[in-house]
């Protein structure tokens, strides 16, 4: 049975303004609190969020529109990414758009663990142990470029010090040297800085 326009339009309110790019009436609806968050991240019969839709149809101004309002951007239908769908568009701008949003949503959902991350590493005891890694392979001349280390793993009160030797990959020949990573925190702050040399190639 075909669905009418009308029905759509009543049942997924917010699809249809973004369908047919009304991004001016969208913008005043969400502004007059028309919409509840969790009518922006409803789905349609196939799936999509009104945000994933817009980045799929390009409609860049829609799209910043439900950006600004809060959208997931972390959306996915069919294993496609909101990221994946702005990549395929071909628009540079939209892409900007969509990975700048992306990024600051995760930078969100990790500073949000931070404090009982630090909480956590204040209650455990302090150590050091040494992890020890390789990758082997039965293929002679594969086995000799397969990668190894030895992580050294320091812990003292809400700091946490990882010694490595492995620093990259160039020229067909992994890379030594001395690399620290250190994750320092203080109540409910935390800070990473990551330190080290490049060992001349042998």
């Amino acid at each position: 049975m075909a669905v009418t326009a009308d029905e759509i339009a009543t049942r997924f309110p917010i699809h249809w303004l973004v369908w047919n790019n009304q991004h001016e009436e969208l913008k005043n609806s969400i502004e007059a609190e028309k919409f509840t968050p969790e009518e922006i991240e409803c789905k349609d019969p196939r799936g999509r969020t009104p945000l994933l839709l817009a980045v799929t149809l390009g409609y860049i101004d829609t799209v910043r529109v439900l950006i600004e309002a809060g959208a997931d951007v972390n959306c996915e239908k069919d294993g496609w990414t909101a990221v994946q769908e702005a990549t395929a568009t071909g628009d540079q701008a939209l892409l900007s758009l969509v990975l700048a949003r992306r990024d600051y949503q995760r930078h969100v959902v990790r500073a949000r663990g931070i404090p009982d991350l630090l909480r956590r590493l204040s209650l455990a005891p302090d150590f050091y142990v040494e992890m020890k890694w390789e990758f082997t392979s039965w293929v002679p001349l594969v086995s000799r470029m397969c990668p190894f280390d030895t992580y050294k793993v320091y812990k003292r009160g809400g700091n946490v010090r990882v010694d490595t030797t492995l620093v990259g990959f160039e020229n067909n020949r992994w890379q030594r040297g001395d690399r620290t990573y250190i994750f320092q925190g203080q109540e409910t702050r935390a800070a990473f800085g990551v330190g080290g040399r490049i060992s001349p190639s042998q």
